[in-house]
């Protein structure tokens, strides 16, 4: 038992020193997304409670959230923005112990809040780990990283909304967020680093944003299960569209390390 530990943490260690800068920021860029997918994965328990999909998305981004922690605690080439890693882990812990009680309104209003300021904090630090990169391409790290969070708080600020929590607050967050969205894309697509595939993956980003659009602005008639599943799922699109994009900017950055 003791020697299989031991072997474990080895490996563990190993992975962390294999950890690249460009690899660093899109792992920091993760906890901006789980954030907010967190925030509406628990306000979808509460609208549908009998949909398994929100409560296995909840309890895996939790633990998604926690293993990105442990790596970037390690990562030896951010130690002088430690401290901003401690911010982070200091709004982490009371969030995601209220992540983890049964859903109520109350509940979800209080970590819609708190999602807020774990956001503020999580964004700092990936701003100092492009920072202490110093690269162009790290700059596209970022952006590309902030996409797949606009996406999950485009569909936690839906979800809010449709739960009555914060309705103004949401309402705005949704309006601001699908422009944000949209214009970060665009400038993305201009950047003359882009490789054809990863303006391939944009464009596809770009249709699944058109589609989505159209579900929040009415055009199409579906009843309310329908569109949770037709929001989630196209959102679902665009995190994964803009995961891709940016795991092939990192390999950018780190290939000129």
């Amino acid at each position: 038992m003791k020697l299989t530990v031991v072997f474990l943490l080895l490996i563990a260690s190993l992975d962390v020193a294999a950890l690249s800068m460009g690899e660093a920021i899109n792992i920091a860029g993760r906890q901006r997304m789980l954030s907010q997918r967190i925030t509406q994965a628990f306000i979808l328990n509460g609208v549908q409670p009998e949909a398994q999909r929100h409560q296995k998305v909840l309890k895996r981004s939790v633990q998604e959230f926690e293993r990105n922690n442990q790596k970037l605690n390690t990562f030896p080439a951010a130690e002088k923005i430690k401290d901003q890693l401690k911010k982070v882990q200091s709004e982490w812990q009371p969030f995601k112990q209220l992540s983890l009680q049964p859903v109520t309104r109350e509940g979800a209003t209080d970590l819609f809040l708190r999602s807020n300021k774990l956001l503020t904090e999580t964004h700092s630090y990936v701003v100092k780990l492009q920072q202490l990169a110093n690269h162009n391409s790290a700059e596209l790290i970022n952006i590309a990283g902030r996409q797949r969070m606009l996406s999950q708080r485009i569909c936690k600020n839906y979800a809010a909304k449709l739960w009555n929590i914060s309705p103004a607050e949401a309402e705005q967050g949704l309006q601001q967020d699908l422009t944000e969205y949209s214009s970060r894309l665009t400038r993305l697509l201009e950047s003359t680093l882009n490789t054809p595939e990863i303006s391939s993956n944009l464009l596809k980003a770009k249709d699944h944003l058109n589609y989505a659009s159209r579900g929040f602005e009415g055009e199409m008639k579906l009843s309310e299960q329908r569109q949770i599943q037709v929001i989630t799922g196209t959102t679902d699109l665009m995190l994964r569209d803009m995961d891709v994009v940016t795991k092939q900017y990192a390999s950018l950055l780190d290939s000129r390390e």
